[in-house]
């Protein structure tokens, strides 16, 4: 990994979009750490609050995390992961009428942001004047002190939005380029984490044909409906849906199907 990270050129391209910074060996060291840190962490989620209680040793910033949603017609912005640092960050009503009616002027919003393999700053977008006129801000932002943005977005199946971002208080400076270049990094690593993660926690997986029994289960059929249309025995689906819910560690048709739907949701 190191000789991943370690480049002696100061101009690397993303997306398109040159990147310049000049970053010392110690920017390296802490950059390596951090995602040795992130790497070793194998909680409940990709990535939890106590990885990134460190990570600004490698960019500073007063409030740091990870989210995770899919926005689908049905559940628009639901949440599957979210982990921040520090903990006691106010919590956004993102169902809330202020959100709904502020979020579109909002520069760095996922829904036209998240396929950025550049890391952002709201300042590439607004200048200090149209910063304190946005509505966004005003109403998010604002109330809590904060003035400075920057997001990275990792790579993610359609209709999931996966990102990191990292706030500063309006006491300090706004992110540099030498910030944004870390980050940039710092994203393909934490892609691979993420990946890995999700090897590691996936449920084992069913057969074909006890994915088949699911799926038709999910659909409303009946023991009698599904075995007419496998052209199985009714024993044959009894004796598939006890290997489905072993393997799942449930005990009823409702319970596989919930994780069938989870499981649609995530991947």
């Amino acid at each position: 990994m190191r000789s991943a990270l370690c480049r002696s050129d100061k101009s690397r391209r993303f997306d398109g979009v040159a990147v310049v910074a000049d970053l010392t060996q110690r920017d390296y060291d802490a950059a390596l750490r951090w995602i040795g840190e992130a790497a070793a962490a194998d909680g409940a989620q990709p990535f939890d609050a106590a990885v990134f209680e460190y990570l600004p040793d490698v960019v500073p910033a007063d409030h740091t995390g990870y989210y995770e949603f899919e926005d689908t017609a049905s559940a628009p912005g639901l949440n599957v992961f979210f982990a921040a640092h520090p903990l006691d960050w106010p919590a956004v009503d993102w169902a809330s009428t202020e959100v709904a009616e502020t979020a579109d002027s909002w520069p760095l919003l996922d829904a036209r942001m998240n396929t950025s393999t550049v890391p952002r700053r709201l300042s590439d977008f607004l200048t200090p004047l149209q910063l304190r006129r946005n509505p966004w801000y005003d109403t998010i932002l604002r109330p809590s002190g904060v003035m400075f943005q920057m997001k990275v977005w990792l790579p993610a199946p359609a209709g999931v939005t996966r990102g990191l971002f990292l706030l500063r208080n309006s006491d300090r400076r706004d992110f540099s380029e030498r910030d944004r270049a870390l980050l940039a990094l710092l994203r393909p690593h934490l892609a691979t984490i993420r990946d890995r993660w999700e090897r590691r926690h996936q449920p084992r997986l069913l057969t074909k044909r006890e994915q088949e029994v699911l799926e038709l289960v999910a659909d409303g059929l009946t023991n009698i409906e599904i075995a007419d249309k496998l052209v199985l025995s009714g024993t044959t689906i009894r004796t598939h849906l006890e290997n489905i819910f072993e393997k799942l560690g449930v005990h009823t048709r409702t319970a596989a199907v919930a994780w069938l739907n989870a499981t649609r949701r995530i991947l």
